[in-house]
């Protein structure tokens, strides 16, 4: 998927995939990044936010992290650009060996593996690994394939065409292959913005394959 001609449309047809009265980009951005925030073991001299896209998380990390230093990286130069101009107090790449040259403590990627070739996500979770401090941990979140909801958002959804979801046992097991001693996973996301009343909840239950995504937490250990 070419992400450059979606960069300045990327929020409005995600907004559009999702049905009515679960329309909640910002709660979701929010949670997720407030989640890794409690997964990490310390606070994070640097943070890497993979895939950042136009940026919508990298700016919610730069709001849980103030003393991090904040680095996003993606493919994408003109989401990169947009990015740039909504989280100046990050910095932000298209050039993996730059990224990769300081290492990070914690590595938060969101809805970005399904986007990348199957032959080379393997790949990929050992660059991340090879980019992680030790003791630091890399955060993944990635789409439910047996949730309902989430199966209709992914098929309306214009950037996710030529995608295929990853279920959670299969990334557990890629994460084993690619080094990670480490591996933690729970599913999430089970309340939209209007229910977050009930988001403490969750904690409860994240062993139960409903919740719309579902996250890993690897270690090198």
């Amino acid at each position: 998927m070419d992400f450059d001609k979606h960069a300045r449309s990327y929020s409005d047809d995600l907004e559009r995939s999702i049905p009515v009265g679960f329309k909640t980009i910002e709660y979701f951005s929010t949670y997720k990044v407030k989640l890794a925030r409690r997964i990490a073991d310390t606070p994070p001299a640097r943070v890497l936010d993979f895939g950042c896209g136009i940026g919508q998380c990298s700016l919610h990390l730069a709001k849980e992290f103030p003393q991090s230093e904040i680095i996003g990286f993606d493919v994408s130069e003109d989401s990169l650009n947009i990015a740039r101009s909504s989280v100046p107090q990050a910095k932000f790449t298209n050039d993996w060996n730059e990224a990769r040259v300081k290492k990070f403590d914690l590595i938060f990627t969101s809805n970005v593996f399904h986007h990348i070739n199957p032959g080379e996500q393997l790949l990929w979770l050992g660059r991340l690994k090879t980019a992680l401090n030790p003791g630091g941990t890399v955060v993944i979140f990635e789409h439910n394939p047996i949730n309902p909801l989430t199966r209709i958002v992914f098929k309306r959804c214009i950037f996710d065409q030529d995608a295929t979801m990853i279920g959670q046992a299969n990334f557990l097991e890629l994460a084993k292959k690619a080094g990670f001693g480490s591996r933690s996973s729970k599913y999430t996301l089970f309340f939209p913005g209007s229910l977050r009343f009930l988001a403490p909840l969750e904690k409860f239950l994240g062993w139960l394959p409903l919740g719309a995504q579902y996250y890993l937490a690897l270690q090198i250990k």
